[in-house]
């Protein structure tokens, strides 16, 4: 019996010692072409004129290999940003890694470095050192990368200044399906400069963000950013705590080809000259055309090539594609809706603004473009509500009774409120009717 045994388990030793001993040459030979395609497959389609990625030899071992990558961005109208990585790879399937043995297709501790005009000129000025970063890839067999970035604490001063730094951890999964997830979080930032007495401190900082497919712009995507507190004593001495930003973009319901984005920003507490005390923006975009976003992309990529190859002048192609973009726009039904809260002299108060454009649907050409059809299709409405007291109280207190007199204003229940909207080619400001059209057209014929 411990014969069978011994039969059965020496031939799957040897084949695994094989295995292990084989698979690190064999991952080597494919990890240059792994990277490679790996990075050019995180870029949408749109934005791939703007990339461009150049690298060195691989330099392979067995169980190791080493080259140098670099990432260039040409952003529109500015110099070009470089990004270089030197990349000192493990391959598996054993690697060790920061946080001990693990099993997976290659590790990589990256050295990173940043080449840019304007980024060489603003580190020439400072007295102090940059902390260290970085960045440690891993692969794993089920075809996911887990991408780590470390910035270093920092603690420098002298007699200009001091400056002190907590440290960032960033976190970045991209799964088989191109699905991504990415977090930071940082720690405290202070910066003092003696010679001005100023002083900014950021508390920290968190921020999220996931999205359903990597390479396409129009996946869903949300961003959730949080900031404790930010102050600052100079220009103008400030503090502002509780701020926070979400980011959505998704399918609009029951519309596969259209989406929605919201966007809200909210400042929960503000200490300050200005008379503003909290301040929150809630701001909706809802079904945009798709092919609209894709155009609009699509003409910033054309751009941008022309700016690479040093064009005098915008081509016929580029033209063109503005042109369309343009039409596209006026065609289209968008949505827009924006809520701004804000507390100001120890008042609440509201202003809450919705846009239909209907879209031109019928419009083949732009010289076809008429103003009261422009007119026709926009619906608009808009509500204004101030607490009356905390106004009265503000630089605003004479105007209220002077714009009340002209029906711009009404009050009630100690609310001063407007209330208008442009419907049907007729602006209507508190129940009080003002067509537009003859306006429009005698404007036109002067």
């Amino acid at each position: 019996m411990k014969s069978l045994a011994l039969k059965i388990f020496l031939p799957l030793a040897i084949l695994a010692v094989l295995t292990l001993a084989l698979m690190p040459k064999v991952i080597g030979a494919s990890i240059e072409s792994a990277i490679i395609d790996n990075l050019l497959a995180q870029i949408p389609p749109e934005a791939q004129s703007q990339f461009e990625i150049r690298h060195t030899e691989f330099s392979n071992d067995w169980f190791s290999s080493s080259t140098t990558i670099e990432l260039i961005y040409t952003p529109i109208g500015i110099d070009a940003i470089a990004l270089s990585m030197d990349f000192d790879i493990d391959h598996g399937p054993l690697l060790q890694t920061e946080d001990g043995l693990s099993i997976g297709l290659a590790y990589a501790m990256i050295q990173p470095s940043i080449r840019n005009d304007m980024f060489d000129i603003a580190i020439a000025d400072l007295s102090f050192p940059l902390p260290d970063i970085t960045l440690n890839l891993l692969a794993r067999f089920d075809q996911t990368l887990t991408l780590e970035v470390n910035v270093s604490e920092l603690s420098f001063s002298d007699t200009k200044g001091r400056i002190s730094f907590d440290g960032l951890n960033a976190n970045f999964d991209i799964a088989h399906d191109q699905s991504a997830y990415f977090s930071v979080k940082m720690g405290e930032l202070s910066a003092t400069e003696n010679a001005a007495n100023s002083n900014v401190l950021i508390t920290g900082m968190t921020l999220t963000s996931s999205t359903t497919q990597m390479n396409d712009i129009l996946a869903k995507t949300r961003t959730t950013l949080s900031v404790p507190s930010i102050s600052s004593t100079l220009p103008l001495p400030f503090s502002i705590s509780n701020i926070g930003i979400d980011y959505c973009l998704q399918a609009s319901p029951g519309e596969e080809n259209f989406s929605d984005i919201y966007q809200t920003i909210r400042l929960a507490s503000i200490e300050s000259e200005i008379p503003v005390s909290s301040f929150s923006w809630l701001s909706e975009i809802k079904q945009v055309n798709n092919e609209l976003l894709r155009n609009y992309y699509k003409v910033l990529s054309e751009l941008q090539n022309e700016i690479n190859t040093d064009a005098d002048a915008l081509s016929e192609n580029l033209t063109e594609l503005g042109q369309e973009l343009y039409l596209l726009v006026l065609q289209s039904l968008v949505e827009f809706n924006n809520r701004i809260e804000v507390n100001s002299y120890d008042g609440d108060h509201t202003a809450d603004l919705n846009i239909l454009w209907a879209g031109l649907d019928t419009l083949n050409t732009i010289a076809e473009l008429d103003i009261n059809a422009v007119i026709a299709a926009l619906n608009i409405t808009l509500d204004i509500s101030l607490d009356l007291e905390a106004i009265l109280s503000s630089p605003l207190a004479g105007l209220v009774d002077p714009y009340m007199q002209e029906g711009y204003l009404t009050v009630s229940n100690g609310r001063v409120m407007m209330e208008a909207s442009m419907q049907n080619s007729v602006l209507t400001v508190n129940g009080d009717e003002l067509p537009l059209d003859q306006f429009f057209e005698t404007q036109r014929d002067k």
